[in-house]
């Protein structure tokens, strides 16, 4: 059945890494939007052709291979350790004493290092992939959280070239905009307002609340960490903005952290605001909206007491 095109629709299918699955989508939609995207995702993954378009040469083959490598794992039912094995594989030209993905995830970012990028590789579940900027600025910010107030290192990332395997996915209309690590938050300078409630609290906030997290219990799952920060966007956001994204991009996989910790918040909120499991009536949740900061806050709470139980 043919149905009309709907760029938030597709963007949460390419959260789930499947390029059969975008085709499948683009293929029942009808009008010329649709079929210019499916024709660019046949170009690219069915005809050999390349998206990234770099003007350093000097590594203009090194990401042609992360590149294939992408395109054979969106295009594959594989794993993330048997992603990580093809990566080491695939990069012997570049890495030839590379003997396994430990030693790979240091190496390939030191490789780029010398080149005079700044880069970090990793996995952004289910795809190990790589960041690649040119330059970095650091500061210090002050984050209020409901439990806490952190100091944190924010770094500015400029001159991005990838930013990850969604990103790619996407054709850069979405995408990982930062993430957080043992040193502060990183986020990308292009993709943010700073005085934006996107950055100050869908990343400081949110990335605040993992630093937080992490640094109480390093051994939370990536899980519990989206569930607890995704109940501090709510927290702050006067508006209904973010928790419309969390509705429209949710997931039953918990391999896929981010819409997975997306579907647990609604369903809380939903037995606790309407003694329903799950409802996704939007308007029902514009007339609620004034209670849901409050519930997620007490839903935090009662998590954090689970946590220090």
């Amino acid at each position: 059945m043919e149905k009309n095109f709907s760029n938030k629709e597709l963007q949460a299918i390419c959260g789930n890494g499947c390029y059969q699955e975008v085709v499948e989508y683009l293929s029942s939609c009808v009008g010329s939007e649709s079929e210019d995207l499916l024709n660019e995702y046949r170009r690219i993954f069915e005809k050999g052709e390349y998206f990234f378009q770099p003007s350093d040469q000097r590594i203009v083959n090194i990401l042609m291979v992360y590149e294939d490598y992408l395109k054979w794992a969106l295009m594959s039912e594989t794993t993330t350790e048997s992603c990580k094995a093809y990566i080491v594989e695939c990069f012997k030209e570049f890495l030839p004493d590379v003997v396994d993905y430990e030693q790979f995830e240091i190496a390939f970012p030191a490789y780029f290092e010398e080149l005079g990028y700044c880069a970090q590789f990793g996995v952004t579940i289910p795809f190990p992939d790589l960041y690649l900027w040119q330059s970095k600025t650091k500061r210090e910010e002050k984050v209020e959280l409901p439990e806490a107030t952190v100091m944190m290192n924010v770094y500015e990332m400029d001159g991005i070239i990838t930013r990850g395997w969604y990103d790619y996915f996407t054709f850069g209309k979405t995408g990982a905009g930062g993430w957080v690590s043992d040193d502060g938050a990183y986020y990308f300078k292009d993709k943010y307002d700073i005085d934006s409630d996107e950055f100050q609290i869908s990343l400081l906030k949110h990335e605040g609340q993992h630093f937080h997290d992490l640094k109480n219990n390093p051994k939370m799952s990536s899980g519990e960490l989206e569930y607890r920060a995704k109940l501090v966007e709510l927290i702050y956001y006067k508006d209904e903005k973010c928790l419309n994204v969390f509705l429209d991009r949710m997931s039953d996989d918990p391999e896929n952290p981010h819409m997975h910790a997306n579907k647990r918040v609604i369903k809380d909120i939903s037995k606790l605001l309407f003694s329903e499991e799950l409802v996704l009536d939007k308007e029902r949740w514009q007339a609620e909206y004034g209670k849901v900061a409050p519930t997620a806050l007490k839903l935090l709470k009662e998590d954090t007491l689970r946590q220090d139980s």
